[in-house]
């Protein structure tokens, strides 16, 4: 046999990184990151939690080897990251949402979806709502989008407006309605909408009066790209929107110009997905299990600032990316 001129390994790394995302997941599951704040044995976990203790303490070797735990002796103890994104006691636990994600995302039924095609129904209505569940993803992301998407758009925001100007704010699809909520509480003069599915609407409803901000912040239900999304803005915010709107991308930009003020800014969270879609591979690689499924959503960069140079709206800026699978925020102007 002769000998292969390309090494297998990258083909070996990507077995390890599955394994480890693996040990994430259980690690999760089993919820070892709220009892090792401080350095703890496995022997006082176990009795806390039933589990065996021989095999807890294998386990919390295994995620020290990989770098979210420490260990000394036979103590174990949260690195940083896993006390800050994986004790359920801290602010920012994004336990229950990433293993939320995961399930949103996973690719055990690929090798059927290749043989047998994708599910008849789905395809021929393109809707994501019979694939995903919006209203959990809402209620999960409200703690995920403060680890760098609301603090991007705070700073993109207060860059083109005074503390002072009484916006009038449209958060559209809005999931969690955070970034309306962010914004209505940095700037006291502000008001504005947020328009949701009727089948998630009440996630941003709770937190709104959670804010006391009923009187300033109304929730809309409704269909963005059949219903009246109403009109008068100064800021829209439109997070992922676009990926859904293939039936009629020009329609959908023109809708958001007219419902803006002259001067108005959108705020465009997008995928930003290369003509070719090939990149960001984590965003390719996310999609894939809805697409098999048979959904036509990703829209390409190229055709959204297209569809948005079309209807008027000119880019002013480019924040930094979001925490959240390569989103990133545009400022568009409407001149």
């Amino acid at each position: 046999m002769k000998n292969s001129v390309q090494a297998p390994g990258p083909l070996y790394r990507m077995m390890q990184q599955y394994k480890e995302a693996q040990l994430l997941f259980a690690g999760i599951e089993l919820d070892v990151f709220f009892y090792l704040q401080g350095a703890v044995t496995a022997v006082a976990v176990a009795g806390k939690t039933g589990y065996d203790a021989r095999n807890l303490a294998l386990f919390l070797n295994s995620l020290a080897a990989i770098g979210l735990l420490e260990k000394n002796g036979d103590c174990f103890q949260n690195t940083p990251v896993a006390e800050v994104f994986l004790n359920r006691h801290s602010e920012l636990y994004l336990g229950e949402y990433l293993a939320f994600r995961n399930r949103m995302t996973s690719l055990d039924q690929v090798v059927a979806r290749v043989r047998q095609g994708p599910d008849v129904s789905i395809r021929q209505h393109n809707q994501g709502s019979r694939v995903y569940n919006f209203r959990e993803l809402a209620r999960l992301s409200a703690v995920e989008i403060y680890t760098g998407r609301v603090q991007d758009f705070l700073q993109a925001v207060q860059s083109v407006f005074l503390p002072d100007s009484a916006l009038h704010v449209l958060d559209l699809g809005g999931g969690s309605g955070m970034l309306a909520i962010e914004t209505l509480t940095q700037f006291s003069r502000a008001s504005g909408v947020i328009f949701e599915h009727p089948q998630v609407a009440d996630i941003p409803e709770q937190f709104v009066k959670e804010r006391r901000l009923m009187d300033r912040l109304q929730v809309w239900r409704g269909d963005f790209m059949t219903d009246d999304i109403g009109d008068g803005y100064d800021l829209i915010v439109a997070s992922g929107i676009f990926d859904f709107a293939s039936a009629d991308l020009p329609g959908m930009a023109g809708k958001i110009a007219r419902a803006l003020r002259p001067h108005g800014y959108l705020y465009l969270v997008s995928h930003q997905v290369s003509a070719d879609f090939l990149s960001p591979k984590e965003v390719i690689v996310g999609w894939l299990p809805s697409h098999l499924d048979g959904l036509d959503l990703l829209q390409s960069r190229q055709s959204i600032e297209a569809a948005l140079t079309q209807a008027g709206l000119t880019k002013a800026s480019r924040d930094a990316a979001g925490a959240a699978g390569g989103l990133r925020g545009e400022l568009y102007h409407f001149v």
